[in-house]
Parts: structure tokens; sequence; C-alpha cells
């Protein structure tokens, strides 16, 4: 599916779901309705967030597999609200992606037919990308390194940074090249910082030819 047929796809998914959500709340009472003033916020919020599109395309992919992407993606934010709304909301899809939980709390859509998931991880290139604005606090296998969103910025165009092994006393210098192609393991968010576990790509260990069976007489 293309890009652009993917958000079309999206967009009108939501504006069904938004739609049955306003229908839901057209027969509450004012004292219900203000039981769930941080839902209907939630769910305006996502909505909006959501329907601009600016959201990468597994997230969109991801989220289209389900009924209703509006009020799965809607109780995950609410579930990880901050100050900092779409960093929050980008650890809250990245976190309903990478754990598949949701898969089994809310109802699939069965006319719909998941791309293929594949084995590869984000890279460290591509996930400065994705949070321009977000600080890194980063375990690579040549030691610690803080980012801030200008030093991430400086090191997506080719400037080498500074990092430690463990003690700040003695700095360490990382390249640009080494650093961005390594692969994402695990991140998780809090008080404004991404926390991320990164390692080297591996390739794949070919699978060895089985032996010869028999013996081969001289």
């Amino acid at each position: 599916m293309q890009r652009e047929q993917m958000i079309d796809t999206f967009r009108e998914k939501l504006d069904r779901n938004w739609n049955d959500y306003l229908r839901e709340l057209d027969g509450l009472s004012k004292g219900v309705l203000i039981g769930k003033s941080d839902e209907i916020t939630a769910a305006r919020f996502v909505y909006n967030e959501l329907y601009g599109g600016g959201y990468p395309e597994d997230y969109m992919e991801y989220l289209l597999r389900f009924e209703n992407p509006l009020e799965v993606a809607r109780d995950q934010w609410l579930s990880e609200q901050s100050v900092d709304f779409s960093e929050e909301l980008n650890h809250a899809l990245w976190s309903l992606m990478d754990k598949g939980d949701a898969e089994q709390g809310y109802a699939l859509d069965p006319e719909y037919t998941p791309v293929p998931a594949t084995d590869k991880k984000v890279t460290v290139r591509e996930f400065i990308e994705r949070h321009p604005c977000a600080n890194l606090n980063m375990m690579t296998p040549g030691g610690f390194v803080y980012l801030t969103p200008e030093k991430a910025q400086l090191l997506l165009s080719g400037q080498s940074i500074k990092g430690h092994p463990g003690d700040p006393e003695y700095t360490m210098e990382t390249t640009a090249e080494e650093l961005l192609n390594q692969e994402i393991h695990s991140a998780s968010f809090s008080k404004g910082t991404w926390r991320i576990l990164s390692d080297y790509i591996r390739e794949p260990e070919q699978e060895q030819a089985p032996f010869e069976q028999g013996v081969t007489m001289c």
C-alpha cells in the first residue's frame, strides 16, 4: 500500500471512529460527560494528531489492523500521558507496536491484511529523524552517550560525538558513521528523555550445508 493511499484509508477509519464516538457521547448526561472529560480531550487530541498524517507509516500500518484505531491509540495515550504530549504519543505508539499486547485486547479488522512483519530494527539514524526534539541517553557497545536535540542534529550532519565508558572523566570519541548505523534494541521514555540500548547490526548467520551422508571409500 502506497503512503498516500495508506493515509487516506487511515483518515477514513479515523473519521468513522470519531463520528461513532460522538454519537456515543450524545446520549450521556452532563455528569457522565464531565467524568469522561479526560477521555474526550485525549480522543480529540489523538484524532487531530493522527489525522495530520505526520507519524511514521509503520505506526499507521499497525493501527489500521484494528476496527477502532482511535480508541486503541487514545487508551494507550491516556495511560502514558505527561507534559510532553507529542513525544509521549510517539512513545505510546512505539510501545503499542513493539509489545503487540493490543492485538489480544482489541478487535482486529477482519478485512485488513497487515503488511508482513520483518526482523529489521530501527537504526539510531532513523530514531533521531523520528524524534528530532528529544534528548537521548544511550548505552552503546562503546560506552555511554548523551545527545541533546542539538547534538543529535550535529551527529546527523556527520560530526563525531563524545561519550564515556562509564566514568565521565574518561571521554572517548565516536564517529557518526559508527553510531548512526547501530540498531535500537530497546527504548523507553521518561521525564523528557529516551533511554536507549543500541548495538551493532548483526548479519544473519548463514545456515551450514548438511554434512554429506555416507562414507567415501578409497
